[in-house]
């Protein structure tokens, strides 16, 4: 329901704008939907539960485009610290021989674009808005320079595509119309959770020259957020009980099979 207002809400803004003719330069914000400088963005859901039975979902972001520019739009999940190790072989065993760590790395990332992406703006600005795998590039804690982090930069993005956290390539800006736009995320069963940046963007000219950004509430509800909580909350006490567990359902499988 609250996905249907929200979407009735960006199309009487639509009309309201065709209507009257006139920009929308004057920033506002009403039921979750920002607007400044010819650029609408809006979540059909703010929210997106995860529960026992969960197996991924769509996002659905919308809004309005009016500035006559090529649009992006970016979701970007929480940011952590990230090691990418490497493995060979030390006297006959194998074992991680050297890694790196990289800071700032989103847990999720995915992107949509319309219209040509290398050539949006130079690559300086498109690795300053994360806009695109191309053009991502993490900071390295140690002082070792780019030729020799390359390779466990690229492994990393390899990784994190290979587990679906990552985007191979661009999702699809869907216009209705000349201004209204409609971007679908496509979201893996084991997604992070937490605070997600959605953030729209028009580019003219190789510059940005407007964008918006929107908050997804990425959450555990129901028994496994109970779960998830007790767990890292009380860590000794859940291990202990699921070793307990465990010996007891064993021994009582063993009694089982013994009478037989």
């Amino acid at each position: 329901m609250m996905g249907f207002l929200r979407i009735l809400t960006v199309a009487v803004l639509a009309v309201f704008i065709v209507v009257l003719g006139g920009g929308i330069g004057t920033s506002f914000a009403q039921n979750g939907v920002s607007a400044q400088d010819g650029l609408v963005l809006s979540l059909a859901d703010e929210y997106v539960d995860i529960t026992t039975n969960f197996s991924g979902r769509q996002v659905v972001v919308f809004g309005i485009n009016e500035t006559g520019g090529a649009l992006v739009v970016t979701l970007n999940g929480p940011e952590s610290y990230t090691i990418i190790r490497q493995k060979g072989q030390v006297l006959g065993i194998w074992a991680n021989i050297r890694a790196f760590g990289f800071k700032n790395v989103p847990r999720y990332y995915d992107y949509a674009v319309n219209g040509d992406e290398a050539s949006l703006a130079p690559l300086s600005v498109l690795r300053k808005e994360r806009v695109g795998i191309n053009s991502m590039h993490y900071e390295v804690r140690s002082r070792a320079d780019d030729l020799e982090t390359k390779p466990f930069h690229e492994a990393l993005i390899r990784q994190k595509q290979h587990a679906k956290h990552f985007a191979y390539n661009p999702q699809k800006v869907t216009y209705i119309g000349d201004k209204l736009f409609k971007v679908t995320f496509d979201l893996p069963a084991d997604v992070p959770t937490g605070a997600y940046n959605v953030k729209a963007m028009s580019f003219k000219g190789q510059k940005k020259i407007a964008e918006q950004e929107a908050v997804l509430q990425i959450r555990q509800v129901g028994f496994s957020a109970s779960l998830y909580s007790y767990a890292h909350g009380a860590a000794f006490l859940y291990g202990l009980f699921v070793v307990l567990f465990a010996v007891f359902f064993g021994y009582g499988a063993h009694l089982i099979l013994a009478k037989r």
